[in-house]
């Protein structure tokens, strides 16, 4: 198991008070010491832009590096500084996905995010598409899983045509980025390589677990993927005030621990996207972190929300739509 992170991340900003903030990995760090689980801690190896032009256009990749502090949206800022931070996180992530590949279970700890980062947009925090350029690195049949309470919009749109890399999307519906619709299922060679599963607001652990249980490991077995990332955003948890969904903090560890038994001899890295919770977001790292070193953690997190929403017949509904498409 190793961790790949670098402490110049924590240089970028976006304004005082913005919840991508640098305390995120300040307090996730603070955790991991505090349960002993911050060792083998690598460095990135830097990657090129010739990396990034493998998933971004090219006008994408000038129009970062211009910079020019402007907004993007009301909630992304774009600095001077920006791209030569979205270049280091990148290579957080690639760095973590090669270590996976070889058989090294990773976490990568990522900021600025990716996953809201298109072939040729940028937005919701996000610069360049992480996870994307790292899984294209690897070179290998993969499986993105997306945990985010939001829609992968980027790494949808960067897969959307390929049959090589196969996109599970969990999320909340009708939330930001308003997209992830499961009829949005890939084209061309891609079609039914995109999997969208939006999920009510109001629902929580069950519906979570019966998502995972009733499609997202029987398509994870049909496909068969050399490797397995797991976008992971902690903003479902029922701290974080930027969703309406219940997790808590066993429940997202659980998931992944169900993510990291489907894994082929250790082949699978974690990407950290959104969570905005400080403690919670690095109980839920913790958790997994000792997840992979087959240990627990006590979380503080821990209490069982009720569901406020019909989950179960969204699932229900969900697996009916995919079934035929899948054989699940």
């Amino acid at each position: 198991m190793a961790i790949v992170y670098h402490k110049k991340l924590l240089a970028h900003t976006q304004w005082e008070g913005h919840p991508e903030s640098p305390f995120r990995l300040k307090t996730l760090k603070k955790k991991l010491m505090q349960e002993g689980l911050w060792g083998d801690v690598i460095p990135p190896v830097m990657i090129k832009d010739d990396d990034v032009l493998k998933v971004h256009t090219a006008e994408h990749l000038k129009r970062l590096k211009a910079g020019g502090n402007v907004f993007l949206d009301p909630d992304t800022l774009l600095r001077d500084e920006t791209y030569g931070l979205a270049m280091l996180s990148a290579s957080v992530a690639v760095t973590a996905v090669k270590l996976a590949k070889n058989g090294v279970p990773t976490f990568a700890v990522t900021r600025p995010p990716g996953h809201h980062a298109g072939k040729d947009f940028m937005g919701g925090f996000c610069y360049l598409n992480n996870i994307s350029i790292a899984v294209e690195a690897a070179g290998a049949r993969t499986a993105i899983v997306d945990l985010d309470v939001h829609h992968g919009n980027g790494t949808e749109n960067i897969f959307y045509g390929r049959d090589d890399v196969l996109l599970i999307d969990v999320h909340e519906d009708n939330h930001y980025p308003y997209t992830g619709k499961k009829e949005d299922r890939g084209c061309g060679a891609g079609e039914n390589y995109t999997v969208n599963l939006p999920l009510p607001s109001g629902c929580g652990n069950n519906t979570y677990k019966m998502v995972m249980n009733d499609i997202i490991i029987p398509i994870l077995r049909k496909f068969g993927p050399e490797l397995i990332v797991v976008s992971l955003g902690v903003d479902g948890h029922y701290c974080d005030q930027h969703s309406n969904i219940s997790l808590n903090t066993q429940g997202y560890v659980e998931l992944c621990k169900q993510l990291i038994g489907e894994s082929k001899d250790g082949k699978i890295a974690f990407v950290l996207e959104g969570g905005y919770h400080l403690r919670a977001t690095a109980e839920v790292a913790a958790g997994v972190l000792a997840a992979l070193e087959g240990r627990e953690i006590k979380p503080e997190y821990n209490e069982e929300r009720p569901e406020n929403s019909n989950g179960p017949r969204a699932v229900r509904k969900l697996k009916e739509f995919f079934a035929e498409r899948w054989g699940i």
